[in-house]
């Protein structure tokens, strides 16, 4: 007697119950290694500015918000200042200035960003025009292109200052780039919600391998990279500038870009013009590409400091005080001028810049070791914390471009590896007094290699983890008023130290 088959409706029963159990195996598995997409981890107390974005990875919350030791008023578009009116005045130019934390005006009041302080010079030249404040701190050119697609195009800027340049060419954890797009790939999505695909989206990723691999995914047995990539390559840099330009064109708008001064540069002390050199030239090309100018402040602050001294002009070794954003804000007007704007529209070209000739002129640089002040710090479990706790070793699951890690399934150790240093780990402890801004506290091995580092923002102790095989080491404090190094510190001496000054 034949053996009768089963019904296609049993089988299918039957497949969908295998998929099922296949499935929630996979999950339970993927969860217990935790894969993990990068997301801002910080909460919003209420007055901290930054917070989580859901495209940009973070932006500003809304309110009064600290600014190291400033208030900074942020509108419900997530931009420091005033809402702008929509439609723009009739007749009148709209200036927006974008940029990251240099330019939105850090540890300054609202009257004294550069966004202020040029709408003032502005009309003092007898133009009438209002400013945006389109910057954010941490920005790089590739958050502000989102910026301007989300936000900045509705407000109807006849004019764009492109400040972006310090982000951008910032050495850090992970390109940019590859982490929007992974949040593009997981975020919102019900599917980015599961452990499971976001295991197996990781995997998929490492095995395209090269150029191809672009997501960046985490578990709770990764380390962040010990060596630096830039935030966004020069070549990306020079395809952002184009593309703003260019965007701008199609909404009415001409573009500036505007290079940037820090203190040291103000000094005369022109090192690390290297690592600047390949942004600046590719702001350059651009620029020379489509017709439009670059606004260089590096002379106009060097005049400003003849007579104040670059200390009154700079809060610190990066960020413009009142005075120094008044200097911006005359750099970009005389600029202007110069360019016979508004007469002249600045529109760029329809046609797209070519940016294969852009390259990274500076190899030597490519070591770099991010701070733990990096915003891209906060965007994995730990923040801060979590980069010190881990080794330091850079044994991040990576793909083969160097940069971006997939999904970790495993520990750093491999067959092979040198003998495990089994002497125990030890914690150094301290307090830190400095005003009140925030402060990085690193503790390196006596051959200067970064064993573990922590940013206290508000609070003034810290703990921090040293690994094995480290019996002495030296602790460093740095914030707003400079670096203080403590003398060689062991384990064997008490370990209540004090770093900084008043």
């Amino acid at each position: 007697m034949a053996r009768r088959r089963p019904s296609l409706g049993f089988r299918l029963t039957g497949a969908l119950i295998a998929v099922a159990a296949f499935l929630l195996l996979g999950e339970g598995y993927a969860r217990f290694l935790d894969p993990v997409v990068p997301g801002w981890q910080g909460r919003d107390p209420g007055d901290v500015i930054m917070v989580g974005h859901p495209t940009r990875l973070w932006g500003m919350g809304t309110g009064i918000r600290n600014n190291a030791g400033a208030k900074a008023t942020i509108n419900d578009l997530g931009l420091r200042g005033e809402k702008p009116r929509v439609p723009r005045p009739r007749g009148r130019e709209r200036v927006m200035i974008t940029g990251d934390s240099s330019f939105f005006g850090h540890g300054v009041a609202d009257d004294d960003t550069p966004a202020v302080l040029l709408g003032r010079a502005l009309r003092g030249a007898g133009i009438d025009a209002d400013t945006v404040n389109a910057a954010v701190p941490g920005y790089s050119t590739e958050q502000t292109r989102l910026l301007l697609d989300e936000v900045g195009w509705g407000l109807e800027p006849s004019l764009v200052v492109v400040a972006n340049v310090w982000s951008d060419y910032n050495f850090d954890h992970f390109k940019d780039e590859d982490l929007l797009r992974t949040q593009r790939v997981y975020g919102g999505s019900l599917l980015g919600q599961s452990a499971f695909f976001r295991l197996v989206g990781g995997w998929v990723d490492r095995a395209r391998g090269g150029a191809g691999a672009h997501l960046v995914t985490w578990t709770r047995h990764s380390e962040f990279p010990a060596e630096g990539v830039r935030r966004v390559p020069p070549a990306r840099f020079a395809e952002n500038l184009d593309a703003i330009v260019r965007a701008a064109r199609e909404h009415g708008a001409g573009v500036v870009f505007l290079q940037p001064t820090n203190r040291d540069m103000a000094r005369g002390d022109l090192s690390g013009e290297e690592v600047r050199a390949p942004y600046f030239g590719a702001q350059a090309a651009v620029a020379t590409w489509h017709g439009t100018v670059v606004v260089h402040t590096l002379e106009a602050f060097q005049a400003a400091a003849v007579t104040a001294g670059p200390d009154a002009l700079f809060l610190d070794d990066l960020h413009p005080s009142a005075a120094g954003n008044a200097v911006v804000a005359d750099a970009i007007v005389a600029s202007l001028r110069a360019a016979r704007w508004p007469t002249e529209r600045l529109l760029g070209r329809a046609e797209a810049f070519d940016a294969s000739g852009v390259v990274d002129t500076a190899p030597d640089s490519r070591g770099a070791s991010p701070g733990a002040m990096s915003p891209q710090v906060n965007l994995f479990p730990g923040g801060a914390s979590g980069l010190a706790a881990s080794s330091g070793a850079g044994a991040a699951d990576r793909g083969r471009d160097g940069t971006t890690p997939g999904a970790a399934t495993g520990s750093a150790a491999t067959a092979g590896a040198a003998p495990v240093d089994t002497s125990p780990a030890w914690t150094v402890a301290g307090t830190v007094d400095a005003p009140p801004e925030p402060v990085e506290v690193t503790v390196r091995s006596l051959t200067d290699e970064k064993l573990a580092a922590v940013v206290l923002r508000g609070e003034r102790s810290f703990s921090l983890a040293v690994p094995a095989g480290h019996p002495a080491v030296r602790v460093e404090a740095m914030g707003a008023d400079g670096r203080v190094v403590a003398e060689t510190h062991s384990r064997d001496a008490p370990l209540v130290l004090v770093l900084g000054k008043r």
